[in-house]
């Protein structure tokens, strides 16, 4: 394996904690732009005045870094390298190392139609859809993420490499009829303005970013259990689809439960933690986000 000095990569002397982030505002037609913020709990080794992510077609709005939950400081600078899809925030006064730093973040983004990072997926309903699901030219539309290898820097700020691993709490808001996924169980779901809601989900294990992912649009879902119990418990397994196409993914939920027992005795890792195990089917989808599977886009609900 090659190490970092072989490679071109972002600086070892900050390190990525927890990223805490929500996206609102999300225009379902048109541009589909949505606004962001991302909280970002590093750790600085060393004295800096600048901090290096990565960022690939989003415009960065204003940038703060709070030291220890006291000191704040705004960036005095932002540069992009378009080549290297990073972006640098300079700040007036030096950075002292630090385990409880802040870098906030506001943004905006793209949901595109290049599936990679945050991105939409067309497709002609079977039944009457919710009324708020948004349309494409004549198509309807669901959306969702493709991180991996290294686009989840097209979704938001962040250390895009996969040994800079952190946790994650996300939150999202969407028309109300509308259904939300992410990696880990919902935590709350509040009334935002008038027809949104703002899910918020649980925080995720330690991990990569390109393991991160979420979805929304007009789902409904299949369920059964595995075989074996998970702590004491048989383990949900459910895979959603667009709505009146459910029947249609009982096959890949037949097989779902039954590949999570297996891997579970061939590797002898046993999920105690899982609450639950999500497969959702995305139209036009050419690879998956956190499993292999080329039918299904897998959440592993922690």
């Amino acid at each position: 394996m090659a190490s970092s000095a072989d490679r071109d990569v972002l600086s070892t002397n900050v390190k990525p904690v927890n990223y805490d982030i929500s996206l609102h505002d999300l225009e379902l037609s048109g541009k589909f732009s949505y606004k962001g913020k991302v909280q970002i709990g590093l750790q600085i080794k060393t004295k800096t005045k600048a901090i290096t992510v990565n960022a690939y077609q989003l415009s960065i709005q204003d940038v703060q870094f709070v030291y220890n939950g006291a000191d704040s400081q705004p960036a005095s600078d932002i540069s992009y390298d378009e080549k290297f899809q990073r972006t640098t925030f300079t700040f007036p006064k030096e950075i002292s190392p630090t385990q409880n730093g802040l870098l906030i973040i506001n943004f905006t983004g793209t949901m595109n139609n290049s599936m990679a990072g945050f991105y939409r997926s067309k497709y002609k309903p079977t039944v009457e859809p919710s009324k708020s699901v948004p349309m494409d030219g004549d198509d309807h539309c669901m959306f969702s993420t493709q991180f991996e290898s290294c686009d989840a820097r097209r979704a938001f700020p962040c250390f895009d490499e996969p040994n800079l691993k952190a946790t994650f709490d996300f939150s999202i808001e969407i028309p109300e009829d509308l259904c939300a996924l992410s990696n880990m169980p919902q935590k709350e779901t509040k009334a935002s303005r008038e027809g949104l809601k703002v899910v918020s989900f649980e925080r995720s294990p330690v991990m990569s970013t390109y393991l991160l992912a979420w979805a929304f649009g007009d789902f409904e879902y299949v369920e059964d259990f595995t075989q074996r119990k998970y702590n004491g418990k048989l383990l949900p397994v459910r895979v959603y689809t667009t709505k009146g196409l459910k029947d249609q993914a009982l096959f890949g939920l037949q097989n779902a439960s039954k590949v999570v027992d297996y891997f579970s005795e061939v590797r002898a890792i046993y999920h105690a933690r899982l609450a639950r195990i999500d497969n959702a089917c995305i139209s036009c989808l050419e690879s998956t986000t956190l499993c292999p599977n080329s039918t299904y886009w897998q959440f592993m609900n922690l």
